[in-house]
This record gives structure tokens, C-alpha cells and sequence, in this order.
């Protein structure tokens, strides 16, 4: 866990320091500091759309990535709070599927023939055996649709 210090020195001048938390002891006699200030602290970074957090050294340096933020080498990934500012996709509504049923003409099956997307597919065995996918059940649902438009 990360501490952010914040420290007054006599002198006027302020210091702001990021360290782990074993590393967050202060001598105001020694140092002559007038006044600090001591919280938890985490890095905040984007969300990126498919990556996820890492921390990556080049060279001396470590950075947050793929935020590319830099960061002290104690840092691990509970010290980065990522926040997901992108927009929430919409709900896609499914679209209403309207079907047709066939009693078959040789057996006691029903034939089912459904819309889905502007396209028909009907179970029967002769949408196999139709050259165009089309068989007497689609076409006589085709014929429907068309009259009604």
C-alpha cells in the first residue's frame, strides 16, 4: 500500500512524496518539518478498450501501462485504481422472430418456417433439395409478405 506525504518545512517550502507505507516515517525534529500530512494513495488510470493494467520497467524507470503513467517501484497493482470512463454499450433488442407453421403433406410433422434478420429458413427436407434454398414453404410465405407490403 501506497502513502501520499505531504510535508510543511520550516523554511516555507512544501514536499510532495509518494512511498510504501513502511517507508512513511517522518522525524520533524531532524528534518525540520513544521507540518505533514500522511493518506493512502493510488494511482488513477483509464481503462484502456482491450488492454489490460501492467507495470513495466524501461530501464530505471516504471511506468503504469498501457496509461503510460510513472510510477515508484514499490507500486503493485492493488495501488492502481482504474477508472472505465468509456461509454456503456446499448442493449442490443433483439429483433422478433416471426414463424410460420406447415403441417407436412406425407406425415403427421409440422414444418416450422422462421424470419430472422430479413431471411427465411424453413426444417423441411426440401429447402436441402431446392437448388436456390427455397422451398414451397418459403416461397408461399414470401408470397405473404409481399402482399402485405
Amino acid at each position: 500500500m501506497l502513502k501520499k506525504l505531504i510535508i510543511e518545512y520550516e523554511d516555507g517550502s512544501i514536499e510532495n512524496r509518494i512511498v510504501p507505507s513502511n517507508q512513511a516515517t517522518i522525524y520533524p525534529k531532524q528534518n525540520g518539518i513544521k507540518n505533514c500530512d500522511c493518506s493512502p494513495f493510488k494511482y488513477k488510470v483509464e481503462k484502456h478498450a482491450y488492454l489490460c493494467t501492467a507495470i513495466v520497467k524501461y530501464g530505471d524507470v516504471y511506468k503504469i501501462m498501457p496509461a503510460g503513467v510513472s510510477c515508484i517501484p514499490e507500486t503493485t497493482l492493488e495501488d492502481i485504481e482504474v477508472i472505465d470512463n468509456r461509454k456503456p454499450k446499448e442493449p442490443t433488442v433483439p429483433r422478433e422472430k416471426h414463424t410460420w407453421k406447415f403441417p407436412s403433406a406425407s406425415s403427421d410433422s409440422v414444418y416450422v418456417v422462421r424470419e430472422n434478420w430479413g431471411k427465411l429458413k424453413c426444417d423441411c427436407p426440401g429447402t436441402w433439395r431446392a437448388k436456390d434454398r427455397r422451398c414451397k414453404h418459403i416461397k408461399e410465405v414470401e408470397q405473404e409478405l409481399n402482399k402485405q407490403k
